[in-house]
């Protein structure tokens, strides 16, 4: 290579670069990120949680947090303007990004092209299917609204990830990691500490966001487990126990399994090693498991 060539090369690797940093500070920057919503026409949505993460370092921790190989094919949910489809994008062998608002989807398209994008409320979207295609790991700023049934909905799939590296309200993150015992300890911890290791990872300062949302927030990790803590065959009896129990959660549970005609209590609750008196908060999911194993 003459010296000229390798000259304009550096040049050219020098503007694209330049070009992608100019890319990421609008998205990042409050008055670009304003500018670029009123070129669009566009209000945020309170009621679809349209709070557009606005911190570099943050959306960073995001996309590392996913541990994306360059194989992987990559799910992205509610990706708005692209603040973290820029950073997902050049990490992974391919990434799918589903977009309910129609706005959103229109400018995503003239932002990115190597990229597939499903125009569609998530809830609506066939995950097993998405994930039975190939996709091992899920990146997302959830829906606010909706993060609790999403994540749940996830961690039931058959062919579910193996890891997801999501922002969701701190609220609702201190639920998702939250061990027994804990007040926060309920539905959403055992149900998804079935199938995952749950972490938070990282809590988020409104100010982060724009709109500023009312609440902090949270990136968590979910990790995969190898083999989870209740079999398919189980499951359904699982999941109803633990969710009738829990909706009395300051009951006892032998009170509350006596009253739905479960009998000889006491036997069944002494094998899955659980007291009478003990409340639903207080029983780790291993025991919640041997509980519906046995009344399977």
């Amino acid at each position: 290579m003459s010296r000229n060539e390798s000259r304009h090369r550096k040049n050219s690797l020098w503007i694209k670069s330049e070009n992608t940093m100019s890319d990421e500070s609008k998205l990042t920057s409050p008055k670009e990120v304003r500018a670029l919503l009123e070129k669009l026409g566009h209000r945020p949505n309170k009621g679809l949680g349209q709070n557009y993460l606005i911190d570099a370092n943050i959306l960073d921790i995001i996309a590392n947090t996913a541990e994306i190989q360059p194989s992987e094919k990559v799910l992205e949910i509610g990706p708005g303007l692209g603040a973290l489809t820029e950073r997902i994008i050049p990490k992974a062998a391919s990434v799918t990004c589903i977009e309910k608002d129609p706005t959103m989807a229109n400018y995503l398209k003239t932002r990115f092209t190597d990229f597939t994008l499903i125009e569609s409320d998530a809830l609506d979207v066939d995950m097993n299917q998405l994930f039975a295609d190939g996709i091992t790991k899920v990146a997302a700023n959830l829906p606010y609204s909706v993060a609790s049934r999403l994540m749940v909905d996830i961690a039931e799939c058959v062919c579910r990830p193996e890891l997801m590296s999501l922002t969701i309200q701190k609220e609702v993150a201190d639920r998702l990691c939250a061990p027994a015992g804990d007040k926060h300890y309920g539905v959403l911890s055992v149900l998804t500490g079935v199938h995952y290791d749950n972490t938070l990872v990282k809590k988020i300062s409104p100010t982060c966001f724009l709109p500023p949302p009312k609440v902090w927030s949270a990136v968590v990790k979910m990790k995969r487990r190898e083999i989870p803590l209740v079999g398919p065959d189980v499951y359904p009896t699982f999941k109803k126990l633990v969710k009738h129990c829990f909706s009395q959660r300051r009951k006892q549970v032998g009170t509350i399994l006596k009253r739905i005609d479960i009998s000889p209590v006491d036997d069944i609750l002494f094998e899955a090693g659980i007291e009478h008196t003990e409340r639903p908060e207080k029983i780790e999911i291993e025991r919640w498991a041997e509980l519906a194993q046995i009344l399977s």
